[in-house]
């Protein structure tokens, strides 16, 4: 009778004991979801702030609408590492000419409908800033860092641009128009 009510006590003690364990882990889970989704929410936050510091450095650049709208190549446009004294880090313009995607091939978006649709082509691509992690002249290649991303990929300088253009205020007094 003694072994029988201990192993009622036993059964009792492990049944209490997973329904325990199952409330912690379930918190622990929701806790967890809730964090991704904040994460998420942030990430989609910067990277819109991101996008749209780049349009708006094309909306007000001259030379950089030629380079997104007409694929031109104006002279004095100044790029780091290829035509410009800057080649250090830090926050420049991506536009690529050679795709139609706002994210290159080689980057990893967060996977959400939001992210992964910047690598689709089928969209008129947004201009995004990035931020340049390190050059490699080399190569001819960056390696960026962006908030729509999970890890930095490698884009080439060709694609990249400083944010000011010094020829835009001499082509806003030449009375040229490149555009529109």
């Amino acid at each position: 009778m003694k072994v029988l009510s201990l192993a009622i006590q036993n059964k009792l003690l492990l049944a209490i004991l997973t329904g325990v364990a199952s409330i912690v882990s379930f918190q622990v889970w929701q806790y967890n979801q809730a964090q991704y989704e904040k994460r998420m929410r942030n990430a989609k936050n910067d990277c819109g702030v991101y996008i749209e510091l780049g349009e708006d450095a094309v909306r007000f650049s001259p030379s950089l609408k030629a380079v997104k709208y007409q694929n031109k190549i104006l002279p004095g446009l100044e790029q780091p590492g290829i035509n410009s004294e800057s080649a250090d880090p830090g926050d420049y313009v991506m536009i690529l000419r050679s795709q139609s995607s706002t994210l290159p091939p080689n980057a990893k978006p967060f996977d959400d409908p939001f992210f992964t649709s910047l690598l689709n082509k089928e969209t008129l691509p947004k201009t995004l800033m990035v931020s340049v992690v390190s050059f490699d002249k080399s190569k001819k290649q960056a390696t960026v860092e962006s908030y729509c991303t999970k890890k930095p990929f490698v884009v080439d300088m060709d694609n990249l641009y400083e944010r000011s253009q010094t020829i835009d205020r001499n082509l806003k007094h030449s009375g040229f128009d490149i555009l529109f």
